[in-house]
């Protein structure tokens, strides 16, 4: 717990030394190159590998538009934009980051959703983070027990999942800026209110 918590620290503080102006875009590219490496493990794991544009294009689109909305969310945080502002713009970040959960996607929602909430809801008793913690692994335990009993056990299979393990944390990790209580702003894990950053 000790050495998440450092690294939860590491990644906090580097992102706010990150000039604000890189943001977006950086957000953008990370999106686009996560949803390629989702395309391409889809494939793998699929039984009957086909390609479709439209299945394609919606992957690449919702996981850009996903870390895209994440990322502007965060940057209104960084800039110091007023309360009202930065609300406004994490209400209308809901709609774009949902795309990413339409057709096959929405299985992994609730794992999003609680896997963000308990790592990043830090003033929340750690019982329930823990509890939360453990209801976002059930679905991705059904997923990789799928691949195993399509694939059997080997090096492809981990392979597979330990691909599908670093989308979707990374998915969960993007996604502080609607699931924590400060926007994506500093913490200092405590239980405090976190410490917004307006520089």
């Amino acid at each position: 717990m000790n050495l998440l918590r450092l690294r939860l620290v590491a990644i906090e503080t580097w992102l706010h030394n990150l000039k604000p102006r890189y943001i977006i875009p950086l957000g953008f590219i990370g999106g686009l190159t996560l949803g390629v490496i989702a395309r391409l493990w889809m494939r793998w794991i699929a039984t009957d590998p086909e390609f479709t544009w439209g299945g394609t294009i919606g992957i690449l689109a919702g996981f850009t538009l996903f870390f895209t909305a994440q990322s502007t969310v965060f940057f209104a945080v960084r800039k110091g934009w007023s309360r009202r502002s930065t609300i406004i713009v994490r209400i209308l970040a809901i709609p774009f980051s949902m795309l990413l959960f339409s057709a096959q996607g929405a299985v992994m929602l609730p794992t999003v959703v609680t896997g963000s909430l308990a790592l990043w809801r830090t003033s929340w008793p750690k019982l329930l983070r823990v509890v939360l913690g453990l209801v976002s692994l059930a679905i991705p335990f059904t997923v990789v027990s799928e691949i195993a009993e399509d694939f059997g056990l080997g090096i492809a299979t981990i392979g597979r999942t330990l691909l599908f393990a670093v989308i979707y944390g990374l998915v969960i990790a993007v996604a502080q800026p609607l699931a924590s209580r400060s926007g994506g702003a500093k913490s200092d894990r405590t239980g405090k209110d976190p410490v917004v950053a307006t520089t």
